[in-house]
């Protein structure tokens, strides 16, 4: 007769170990997730060395120092345009996931608009405000001192809008133009012109605007991709990463702080956005665009561009990006893998980084 053995015991204490362990490592994962919220991130300055070589209003432009704290004499120069409604830092988040400090390295002489934060003050500022005003004297700025008669300039989301446009109006400044995630057709169904259309939104008051608070401007990203800006869903991606290395952990807060700190836009820009290049209007693709009293003219853009997409864009659309064939069609394309701001600054940028570098340098597709 055989007698039962102790494996019922043993299953037991198996059960009870494997218990035990998986409430350690999700006691472990809190205690991690606790860290990462509640260290501060980042506050909107570059991981690069910089200094101020011009100051308008809010604007500071920005000059890239090398190793040894003095500015580079690479050439051409480069200037780098983000978007007014977002902080700067995203062209240069961390070091080792810096864009403009990886152009920096391959030995150009980079510069940076920061267009700081819009005060009430500055809710009439338009489209000629940004174009023929700020973009305008950052150029001459980097001209005077760098002796070039033309510079390099690289516009990302709506900071590709004003360089466009910049490039168009003033072509003879303009070496080569790198369009980042920068919609041209502004009928495509995704981006934020779009989504103010759906609503039924006639767009800001363009004889009486006001100062956009920045929790508004939040808000229409969180509408074209929901959960990706809340709260909820920031705890629920850090989780399922909380297994990561402690310095994947940190870049990953540092995205989130720059994606939290969204700034406010002037009134009248937004509505002149959306009347002039939104849906229906189209200015861009249909050549109706003006700056000022300027009408714009792209074939006038005849230097070096390159547009680059991303697939899984929900703010600028790849198919309305694309669309700049349609005005400027020696400009070379290129889509790649990922969404708005990871092509810029995520895990994948490095393909983004590789190409730019080339095509500044003179390296055709």
């Amino acid at each position: 007769m055989n007698e039962a053995g102790p494996e019922p015991e043993r299953d037991e204490e198996r059960e009870l170990e494997a218990l035990i362990e998986l409430s350690r490592r999700g006691r472990a994962k809190l205690e991690r997730l606790h860290e990462v919220l509640t260290t501060p991130g980042h506050y909107g300055t570059g991981a690069t060395p910089a200094t101020v070589v011009y100051r308008e209003n809010k604007l500071k432009l920005l000059r890239l120092l090398d190793e040894t704290g003095q500015p580079r004499d690479g050439r051409p120069p480069v200037l780098f345009v983000p978007a007014p409604v977002s902080r700067y830092f995203i062209m240069d988040l961390l070091p080792g996931r810096s864009f403009a400090g990886y152009v920096a390295a391959a030995g150009f002489d980079v510069y940076i608009a920061d267009f700081g934060t819009p005060g009430r003050e500055d809710r009439f500022a338009d489209l000629e405000y940004y174009v023929e005003g700020l973009v305008r004297r950052c150029v001459r700025t980097v001209c005077a001192l760098t002796g070039e008669d033309a510079i390099n300039v690289v516009g990302y989301c709506l900071g590709g809008t004003l360089s466009l446009l910049y490039a168009a109006l003033h072509p003879e400044t303009v070496r080569r133009l790198v369009l980042l995630t920068t919609t041209v057709d502004g009928d495509v169904e995704g981006g934020i012109p779009w989504v103010a259309h759906r609503l039924g939104l006639a767009g800001e008051d363009y004889d009486n605007p006001r100062l956009v608070p920045a929790a508004e401007v939040k808000s229409w990203f969180e509408m074209l991709a929901p959960g990706s800006n809340s709260t909820l869903g920031r705890v629920s991606d850090l989780w399922d990463r909380l297994d990561d290395a402690p310095e994947r952990l940190r870049e990953v807060r540092t995205m989130a702080s720059w994606v939290d700190d969204v700034v406010p836009a002037p009134g009248r820009l937004l509505a002149e956005l959306y009347r002039k290049l939104g849906p229906g209007a189209n200015g861009l693709l249909k050549g109706t665009a003006t700056v000022g009293a300027r009408r714009v003219d792209f074939a006038d853009a005849a230097m070096p561009v390159l547009s680059v997409s991303a697939e899984k864009d929900t703010i600028a659309p790849a198919a309305g990006v694309d669309a700049v064939r349609n005005i400027v069609p020696h400009a070379e394309i290129l889509r790649l893998a990922g969404g708005h701001v990871g092509i810029v600054a995520g895990r994948s940028a490095a393909a983004l980084w590789k190409r730019t570098v080339e095509f500044l340098g003179g390296e055709s597709a």
